[in-house]
């Protein structure tokens, strides 16, 4: 089969390789498509400090059955997601669907090899979740991603009523921003510097949107909806992290999601201590996580589609990493078919 093999930072190729072998407990899948992410991005490029090189990158997919175990009731031909993480399999966290919390949780594509942009994958049958059958391929690449901004709000305790701020428009900030909403939240922001995005984020129907480059995100803040429950900080920089303690009432949640790539990077103690503010640290999901985020698809409560901004074939990876390097603004999420162009 063709993948796309990673041997270290910025040393990845699209190579013909064997094709993965199940064990008895697997499900064997032809990938259909997968999407290109900020963590992949960091992995190809060194900046991901969970990277265990070599492996085939890749952690957000949907695909078809191509062979599963009996005991699974799963069939040959049916669509599914899956679930990109392993753990021990013996401990609490793992037995309650918890693996970001088990001591051995490893992601693949990132920790383990065996990662989607590749034409077929191998999984464990409990890690495979089937799709409904009138749901799109390319909606269905994006139950990973949504499952994120589900996990997101749900540590963040998010409720009725809430008052939220999104500081980064990108994929899972819109995201997070639109679970946010269908959860009850009576009023949120979105912080994004990039006109496009903006955009998006007015195309779903988000009235309260901040450029940071031309308003201070505080004032803008504090004048549209006075003190937030809850800020996503998608962004993860020194200045973003204290807005988010300046914006937040007392008690209020501060929701660390972007990935912790700025080595020594603090939470601002003087008003975390003042206002009894809690920082919540989100990671990935947990199993329960991906029913969830399918049905919010599914029932089209959130809409993934306007976020997809061109769906390329495998042979052209490098190209879709390159555009989402390069132009951003232009540019939110690309998907993968692992098929050749040629």
């Amino acid at each position: 089969m063709k993948a796309i093999v990673l041997n270290g930072p910025n040393d990845f190729s699209l190579q013909e390789i064997e094709d993965p072998v199940p064990t008895p407990e697997d499900v064997e899948i032809k990938v259909r498509m997968t999407g290109i992410c900020g963590t992949d991005i960091h992995l190809l490029r060194g900046k991901n400090p969970f990277a265990n090189y070599p492996l085939i990158p890749g952690h957000e997919y949907m695909g078809e059955i191509l062979s599963a175990p009996e005991k699974s009731e799963l069939n040959k031909g049916d669509r599914v997601t899956v679930f990109p993480a392993e753990g021990c399999g013996k401990c609490e966290a793992c037995k309650t669907g918890r693996l970001p919390h088990c001591p051995e949780f490893k992601f693949i594509g990132v920790r383990l090899p065996g990662g989607c942009f590749a034409e077929k994958v191998v999984a464990h049958h409990k890690r495979v979740f089937p799709l409904p059958k009138q749901m799109a391929d390319e909606v269905g690449a994006m139950v990973e991603p949504t499952a994120v901004a589900v996990h997101a709000n749900r540590r963040a305790d998010l409720g009725k009523e809430m008052k939220v701020l999104v500081i980064g428009g990108g994929t899972i900030g819109l995201l997070i921003a639109q679970v946010a909403r269908v959860y009850g939240a009576s009023k949120v922001i979105v912080s994004e510097p990039l006109d496009e995005r903006r955009a998006l984020a007015r195309q779903m129907d988000f009235e309260l949107i901040c450029n940071p480059q031309e308003e201070d995100l505080v004032t803008f803040a504090k004048r549209s909806i006075g003190m937030a429950d809850v800020v996503f900080d998608v962004v993860g920089t020194e200045k973003t992290l204290i807005e988010a303690g300046e914006i937040l009432r007392p008690n209020g949640h501060l929701m660390l999601i972007a990935l912790p790539h700025i080595e020594n990077l603090g939470i601002p103690y003087r008003p975390a201590f003042a206002k009894e503010l809690k920082a919540i640290g989100s990671r990935t999901y947990f199993m329960d996580d991906f029913p969830e985020a399918i049905q919010l698809l599914n029932t089209r409560q959130v809409d993934v589609k306007p976020l997809i901004s061109k769906i390329l074939p495998l042979d052209r990876f490098t190209e879709g990493v390159e555009l989402l390097e390069k132009e951003p603004e232009k540019y939110m999420k690309i998907l993968i078919i692992p098929t050749s162009s040629s």
